[in-house]
């Protein structure tokens, strides 16, 4: 695959996708501002501006007929959306060499297959056109048709090698198939896109299929290089850093940082007040103050997730501490039968030996608060995938069953 990227530019294919003039890439991100901002009438002019300026920026003719959806989805009534459909027909007979208003079309069509025949038509009027392959790809992924997004977005990226985009959802698209090749692919768009948001959404990828030391040093990467309220990838990873740290001074330190970043997002000052009362209790027990240790853990929400875990070890080595081991082991016990976690099953034997425990009677003290907090599933009748047939929940009764429910598409 690195051999691939590399010799992208030998394979003979005229990019003619522009990326935008220097005047047209100006309106562009005026257009960017004011769709930001709300103001869609001013965003339609700035991208009909960048098309002006070059009519083969595929960027602005796709932002212009996003922005125009969206205005149609506020103004079921207004004529914008059709008006432009039109004009794009238009353009498409004036201009039958330009790929890129049969892409334009494509865009403007809600049926997936007649949408993918104006992109196959853009590839026949221009065989260069690596948003056709790109969009092309993004309708076989919906029908789960690997192997031909894998074909579509390997042409793109040989087209248009300067486009980020197009290597990292290249990159995404072997992530099961092949996880070596997409950590190649992934790293090659950091390494040449080192500024993009492409590049923090890669390292976001490769943090979030990663485990242990690589996992940590992506989202590190990710915290140090691209600023949270300028990159959403980068934002998002520091949920998934923040759900991975067990010290409640490291969790502290990176919610008071996001809360200070993201101003916006109202769910970290929550948690900068939860890591600081779990900061507190972890002093007073360094300081042997468990009676006030415990009584700050219990008169907090306790926490979800790996902080959940953390506010229970907590709990339970200050109430220890405090010299009531039974209400140690129960807080433990109550944590393991609600949610097993490896940390709290690494404390249980300690402090079940504190109480002459063995690890048959942990397991019987989890399975009986377990059972004791079961309820029965509601009954239901559905009929069989296989024949038809109706099955009932309680044909199953005695057995283990998996519940999966989806829609049909």
């Amino acid at each position: 695959m690195l051999a691939l990227i590399g010799a992208a530019s030998g394979t003979g294919f005229a990019a003619r996708e522009s990326s935008g003039t220097p005047a047209a890439r100006s309106a562009f991100d005026s257009g960017e501002a004011a769709a930001r901002a709300g103001k869609l009438d001013e965003a339609v002019a700035a991208f009909r501006k960048a098309i002006a300026a070059d009519p083969d920026f595929v960027d602005a003719h796709q932002r212009l007929i996003e922005v125009t959806q969206r205005q149609q989805l506020q103004d079921a009534q207004s004529p914008s959306l059709p008006r432009l459909k039109r004009q794009y027909e238009q353009w498409a007979r004036q201009h039958p060499t330009r790929a890129v208003y049969q892409v334009a079309l494509g865009l403007l069509t809600k049926d997936s297959d007649q949408a993918d025949a104006y992109y196959n038509k853009a590839l026949a009027v221009d065989p260069s056109s690596a948003r056709a392959h790109f969009l092309l790809a993004r309708d076989a992924e919906t029908l789960g048709d690997w192997d031909t997004q894998r074909k579509h977005l390997k042409a793109a990226v040989e087209i248009n090698p300067d486009e980020p985009r197009y290597l990292l959802r290249y990159a995404v698209a072997h992530l099961k198939s092949d996880p070596d090749g997409f950590r190649e692919l992934a790293l090659q768009v950091v390494a040449r896109f080192p500024t993009s948001p492409s590049a923090a959404e890669a390292l976001y990828n490769l943090a979030d299929a990663s485990s242990s030391l690589d996992r940590r040093g992506y989202l590190d990467r990710l915290r140090a290089s691209y600023p949270v309220d300028r990159f959403t990838y980068s934002a998002s990873a520091m949920n998934m850093l923040y759900a991975d740290l067990t010290d409640p001074s490291d969790a502290l330190a990176l919610a008071r940082d996001m809360a200070r970043a993201l101003p916006a997002a109202a769910f970290w000052r929550p948690r900068v007040a939860a890591q600081e009362a779990m900061t507190r209790a972890k002093t007073f027990i360094g300081d042997r103050q468990f009676d006030e240790a415990l009584a700050l853990l219990e008169n907090m929400p306790p926490p979800s997730g790996n902080h959940g875990t953390t506010w229970t070890l907590l709990k339970a080595e200050a109430a220890a501490g405090a010299g009531n081991r039974e209400r140690a082991y129960k807080t433990l016990v109550e944590s393991a039968a609600a949610s097993p976690d490896a940390r709290v099953d690494a404390a249980l034997p300690k402090y079940a030996a504190d109480l002459g425990k063995t690890s048959r009677d942990v397991d019987a003290d989890v399975w009986s608060m377990r059972d004791a907090r079961a309820t029965p599933a509601a009954a239901f009748t559905l009929p069989s995938l296989r024949d038809g047939a109706p099955v009932q929940l309680a044909d199953f009764r005695g057995r283990v069953v998996l519940l999966a429910f989806w829609y049909p598409t």
